[in-house]
């Protein structure tokens, strides 16, 4: 079946699949185990952070600051990750690797999720503000 001009095979899926062909990482109790998988077209190792909440490990690009609140302007987003754990979901951003959206309300989440799916989708220029933790709280997408 041939979806936004692309064929069945390209997408990473079997010509008569209808499910995704990537699997989130392999799980042993609440630990995620490493493994390497394609995840939303993103190829990388997966890890887990503390607390046991699973983590795409993609490091990001090499000499990106990680203690700073600011905006990033006109980003890509290239990848989208989740699993089943309550607002654990992570976007990759082109030329920076993955962030985590913020995790402080079912809505905050299921918003940042939404609009980054939607910037992957599209090809849109993406500006989000980033806090000193690392999670993305606030996107624009343009």
């Amino acid at each position: 079946m041939d979806v936004g001009g692309l064929p069945a095979a390209s997408r990473g899926q079997s010509a008569g699949a209808s499910a995704p062909s990537a699997i989130p990482p392999l799980q042993s109790g609440n630990t995620v185990l490493r493994g390497e998988t394609s995840v939303a077209g993103v190829a990388g190792p997966f890890s887990t952070i503390s607390g046991g909440d699973a983590a795409p490990a993609l490091l990001p690009a090499e000499g990106a600051a990680t203690d700073i609140t600011a905006w990033q302007n006109s980003k890509k987003i290239t990848g989208l990750w989740s699993i089943n754990q309550n607002r654990n979901s992570w976007v990759h951003v082109e030329g920076i690797g993955w962030k985590k959206l913020a995790n402080n309300s079912d809505s905050a989440i299921v918003a940042l999720t939404l609009l980054g799916a939607h910037a992957r989708e599209k090809g849109s220029s993406v500006n989000y503000r980033e806090e000193s933790d690392g999670m993305i709280r606030e996107m624009y997408v343009w």
